[in-house]
């Protein structure tokens, strides 16, 4: 017999004065940035985030899949793009 368990999504949890960034809105910032091709700026200002906090989650995203070939974070919301960079090359 095989069983085979899913990881559940992290939700984001509160820590003092601010509310860390769960799965599914890490999930959220790679597609705004990859398919909407939206600015950190936009992004941030959409989902009520700090420039910083989007910056550093993509950053987190591409260093997951250059290391493991996939995001965590991405798979455990079933996002589409667990195995896309999110890395956008300049001219």
């Amino acid at each position: 017999m095989k069983v085979k368990f899913e990881e559940v999504p992290e939700e984001g949890g509160y820590r003092g004065k601010y509310k860390t960034i769960s799965d599914r809105e890490h999930s959220q910032i790679i597609s705004l940035y990859v398919e909407e091709e939206l600015s950190i700026d936009k992004i941030a200002r959409q989902l009520g985030r700090s420039t910083k906090s989007v910056h550093d989650y993509l950053i987190k995203h591409d260093s997951n899949i250059d290391r493991l070939g996939y995001c965590p974070r991405c798979r455990r919301a079933k996002g589409k793009f667990e195995t896309v960079k999110a890395r956008r090359e300049s001219v």
